[in-house]
């Protein structure tokens, strides 16, 4: 009877111990494939020399991996990009948003959780609260996942805004010169 529930015990802790290795590998698979993922690890080391950059240049966002014209402002502290029907919502009890970004007449529907919202300045109009979201920016050769604050910019001639928060520590922003580098091609 006893050897009888030795067994019992000892099949009972195999099966927790193999339940238990089985989630772990599987946290670890999604952890190898999310740092393998284009939007999550493609930053780019800081450089020994800064590179020089127009007043406006072409960007690449990831997701939704689309190329847009970008307007480079150096008094900007945080970079913003055109969004549009932003609905906030939530998800396991923490703040998300769903927005729009336009690509031409294209549109791609995208969800972000939600880091913090900031306050905005705006000269000769009221501050403005806007979300703040993580995106992956592309100019050139140079790729960081950085705080984006979202708005509707279609009143604006650029749908992106590149801040300061971007541009240090890798450019010099030469005001009389445009389009001075491509973003680098990911595949599709």
């Amino acid at each position: 009877m006893i050897l009888q529930m030795r067994w019992q015990y000892v099949l009972l802790f195999l099966l927790f111990f193999y339940t238990t290795s089985y989630a772990q590998n599987k946290k670890d698979a999604a952890l190898v494939t999310e740092q393998n993922s284009t939007s999550e690890n493609l930053n780019t080391e800081k450089p020994d020399a800064k590179m020089i950059i127009g007043e406006v240049e072409n960007v690449r966002l990831v997701p939704p991996n689309v190329v847009l014209k970008a307007r480079i402002d150096t008094g900007a502290q945080t970079t913003s990009i055109d969004a549009r029907n932003i609905t906030p919502f939530e998800r396991d009890g923490k703040q998300w948003v769903r927005f729009v970004c336009m690509d031409g007449k294209k549109e791609h529907t995208l969800e972000r959780k939600v880091v913090k919202i900031v306050q905005i300045k705006r000269h000769g109009k009221e501050a403005q609260d806007r979300y703040v979201i993580n995106m992956r920016i592309i100019l050139g050769n140079v790729s960081q996942l950085i705080h984006v604050n979202i708005n509707d910019r279609k009143a604006y001639a650029y749908p992106v805004l590149i801040g300061r928060n971007f541009l240090r520590d890798y450019f010099i922003v030469d005001v009389a010169k445009k389009h001075q580098l491509k973003p680098i091609v990911l595949p599709k």
